[in-house]
């Protein structure tokens, strides 16, 4: 067969590959779109036009950012930043799927497509402007680790290639957003395990080698970070703990994330987890054994107990991470490699029962089916809360416009959850973890949201705790200037209070109607 036949026929598959991941990849974030919300900090992106991501140590968010707008000042150009994003994961899962044809040439790698449908990488992909950014930090990650594991040999410009190009991808993902580099090293983690449990011993130059230049980013990306990084926020969550608290810190940090994860995943999908890695441990273990290496058992060992770090990573070992989904990317790819190792050992086995026939492709289709109901679920209860939320502070709004004067705002107590968005909890715990109403007590975004409709500065945002507490224990005895069916409106030692709580907001609204949960 001609040479060029030969390449053509493989780009033509490559094409057909990288179309299929886009339509699962679409279907997927379909309802992110068309809940249609602003998220969290795409409120003050959106009010004010500015980028804000080279103070959080992520230049490289704020330069994609600008080539795509053409302009620093930001347009919301929903859906295509998302879905650019997305295009670009799928181009890097191919390139990764060549480092796994060493372990499974059948489709155990369509696995990879955990790493986007995951439960945590849904808060990721709900902003507007930040997620091309964010799922460029995991495209990064996953061609940073493919090309760093590059085999081609003998021949030294070819050794640095792999190096330079490894290096750049981790580098880049740091970068454009931290932990999403936590992906790099937990893919590194499995294709060592994969390679012991084939071969005996890791392959020594390449997986060290990706290990260095994987720590060295980790190092750079530190050095550039702290000259960037400003904002108490910021500070205050990239330092790291002390060194002679570390070990435990890290110990504790983990068992925290694992018990976050016990609670806020849906029975389904973490059982689904613990079976994978149960099978995972076992069949490698098994294998590994056979070759009685004793280097490689070592290593299998040091990799075995490594892995459970890899859900929050190396963000462990800071002293206060960040406690939101959207750093909980190593999970996902936890989640991947497991999967993966259990799909390729079923592609081999001969038993009749347990094959890829009879247990793989349904395996396969549940864990990537399993997504979508939650996504769906999570993208219809935003879309209800977002109208419930609208409605609110449009009214309060024009609530405060005919006030007769201007005053520090207090907002007292949560808006409810709509009925809605309240089963999809109740069947999903996961999207309480990915919604919260913005109107909440102290809530700095919520303010945001109120300024961004409309409601004058002269409306200052108010924190004070200490009248929050007065204006609670005499609420009953003060004259409200309005109330609604949400909320009711006070006047109390020169502020305006909005009160959500039952004791002082006495009103039956659809939240509260005796229907049982």
């Amino acid at each position: 067969m001609p040479m060029d036949s030969h390449f053509d026929r493989g780009a033509a598959t490559t094409g057909l590959r990288w179309l299929g991941m886009m339509a699962y990849l679409v279907i997927f974030s379909y309802p992110l779109i068309q809940a249609d919300r602003l998220y969290r900090d795409d409120i003050w992106r959106s009010f004010h036009g500015e980028m804000g991501w080279v103070s959080n140590g992520r230049p490289l968010s704020s330069l994609v950012t600008l080539l795509l707008n053409g302009n620093p000042r930001l347009a919301d150009l929903t859906p295509l930043p998302l879905w650019l994003g997305l295009a670009a994961v799928a181009a890097a899962i191919l390139l990764w799927r060549r480092r796994l044809l060493a372990f499974d040439t059948g489709h155990a790698w369509l696995a990879m497509l955990i790493l986007v449908a995951q439960p945590f990488f849904l808060q990721n992909l709900s902003y507007h402007f930040d997620a091309l950014p964010m799922a460029l930090s995991l495209a990064c990650a996953i061609a940073g680790i493919a090309w760093a594991l590059d085999p081609r040999q003998h021949r030294h410009w070819q050794a640095r290639f792999r190096w330079l190009a490894g290096g750049a991808g981790v580098l880049a993902s740091l970068l454009f957003y931290q932990p999403a580099a936590n992906v790099y090293f937990v893919l590194l983690a499995f294709h060592v395990a994969l390679s012991i449990s084939l071969r005996g011993r890791p392959d020594w130059s390449r997986h060290l080698g990706a290990l260095t230049i994987g720590l060295m980013a980790l190092v750079i990306s530190k050095v550039v970070s702290a000259w960037l990084i400003d904002g108490d926020y910021s500070i205050k969550h990239s330092q790291l703990a002390p060194l002679d608290q570390l070990p435990g810190h890290l110990i504790d940090q983990t068992w925290k994330f694992w018990r976050y994860a016990a609670t806020t995943l849906g029975t389904p999908t973490w059982w689904l987890v613990m079976a994978l890695a149960a099978v995972t441990v076992m069949t490698l273990w098994i294998a590994a054994w056979r070759h009685r290496n004793l280097a490689g058992l070592a290593v299998m060992a040091l990799v075995t107990i490594s892995l459970p770090l890899g859900g929050l990573g190396f963000l462990s070992a800071l002293s206060d991470p960040i406690w939101r989904p959207r750093v909980m990317m190593g999970f996902g790819a936890v989640y991947a490699g497991l999967l993966f190792c259990v799909l390729q050992w079923l592609g081999r086995s001969r038993w009749p029962l347990f094959n890829q026939s009879t247990i793989g492709w349904p395996l396969l289709v549940v864990a990537l089916g399993t997504p979508l109901t939650l996504t769906y679920a999570y993208g219809n209860a935003q879309r209800q809360q977002a109208l419930l939320a609208d409605h609110v502070a449009m009214t309060l709004i024009d609530d405060l416009a005919v006030q007769p004067s201007a005053a520090p705002l207090l907002i007292d107590g949560t808006l409810p959850y709509a009925r809605a968005t309240r089963n999809a909890i109740a069947a999903y715990p996961m999207i309480a973890e990915l919604i919260q109403p913005y109107l909440d007590n102290d809530y700095w975004w919520g303010y945001q949201e109120l300024y961004r409709r409309g409601l004058s500065s002269g409306f200052e945002f108010s924190s004070n705790t200490a009248l929050r507490t007065d204006f609670e224990s005499r609420c009953g005895s003060l004259a409200p200037l309005v109330r609604r069916a949400w909320y009711t409106l006070y006047r109390f030692e020169g502020h305006y209070v909005v009160s959500l709580e039952p004791h002082c907001h006495r009103s039956l609204t659809t939240s509260e109607l005796p229907i049982d949960d």
